[in-house]
């Protein structure tokens, strides 16, 4: 139901892909749970963990390193192929199946990630371009000639962008030359723009494709509901220095998403549905932000002290009632009289 069971804290000089280990032993020894699939960003999975998550018996889902990894090309090379299907999975997005060295791996487009990535590539693109042009200028006018200082001021630019891939430099004869490596910038823009690649362990008879990719998504749920109920109690990415702080703030972090969990459930079964998608059942997020709109007032006439509760709305009683909330006595001022 999406409800936090547990959460372990660990030192903050330990590597995420270190902590498998203690978090699958964790979940044998107390709570006995029967067939488990582990979801997890690319991250945490290193080859060793991966066989140790096999090897415990473990079903994955586990997003891939899209950059470096043969494997991960190949597989965005075969999901170009004409006779490959696509199927509508979750938020508008579409999705094939492809298997390579007898791996399953699901490669998911996404139409509003393919816009970001296409902005994102020629922001830094254009960035990177006109410091390798200023570098060549400086160059050219004699203002830097030692062939080492120029390759390290190009090496500065480049491992400082996120586009370093996309290009080629040269010195040749004290002149310094640059270019697109049309091969990597083609893999950028035909292949993993938009696209991310799973790889899994289940098979299709245990998670369908749309599956796999709600699986995954489900990570991304657990993440945003750690954002949700902590924007609405206000508190701000500080910073803590000891043990007990840090612990106390991941445990209100992890009763967050479970509030958040159960508000989500409740909406559902409620079937209250966004003013705004008719398709879409609200979000705690959303039905907060109505609920936020509910004053109390504090009033004083003469020697007496009354509270006021706003009336609910329609969409606000809706809601309330979906969250099992009793409002008869909102309506009801309350008087407290002073005597003299």
């Amino acid at each position: 139901d999406g409800i936090p069971i547990a959460h372990r804290v660990f030192d903050g000089n330990t590597a995420d892909s270190a902590t498998m280990p203690t978090v699958l032993a964790d979940l044998q020894d107390r709570f006995g749970v029967g067939r488990i699939a582990l979801i997890a960003d690319r991250g945490l999975i290193s080859a060793d963990n991966l066989n140790l998550v096999t090897q415990a018996g473990f079903d994955h889902v586990i997003a891939t390193r899209l950059r470096r990894d043969p494997t991960v090309a190949a597989v965005l090379n075969k999901a170009t192929e004409e006779d490959v299907e696509w199927v509508e999975v979750t938020g508008g997005r579409t999705a094939c199946e492809i298997s390579h060295d007898d791996r399953r791996h699901v490669v998911v487009d996404s139409p509003p990630r393919r816009r970001r990535d296409d902005h994102r590539r020629e922001e830094l693109l254009e960035r990177t371009e006109t410091q390798l042009a200023a570098l060549a200028d400086r160059v050219r006018s004699g203002r830097l000639v030692d062939p080492v200082k120029i390759s390290a001021a190009a090496q500065r630019i480049l491992s400082a962008s996120a586009v370093s891939r996309c290009f080629t430099t040269n010195i040749t004869h004290g002149v310094f030359t640059w270019n697109y490596d049309d091969q990597a910038l083609d893999y950028e823009q035909r292949l993993l723009a938009g696209r991310y690649v799973l790889t899994t362990s289940l098979a299709f008879d245990q998670a369908t494709t749309a599956e796999v990719v709600a699986h995954y998504q489900s990570l991304a749920n657990v993440e945003h509901r750690f954002r949700v109920m902590k924007d609405f109690l206000g508190l701000r990415p500080v910073f803590h220095y000891t043990d007990r702080r840090v612990r106390g703030h991941i445990a209100i972090c992890v009763l967050a998403a479970v509030i958040e969990a159960v508000m989500a459930n409740l909406l559902d079964s409620a079937a209250i549905t966004d003013p705004d998608i008719g398709t879409q059942t609200i979000t705690p997020r959303r039905a907060l932000t109505e609920l936020n709109r509910i004053r109390t007032h504090h009033l004083t006439a003469g020697g007496n002290d009354i509270t006021v509760t706003t009336r609910p709305n329609p969409l606000q009683a809706e809601i309330l009632a979906g969250l099992d909330v009793d409002t008869n006595s909102w309506n009801k001022p309350t008087i407290t009289s002073h005597t003299q």
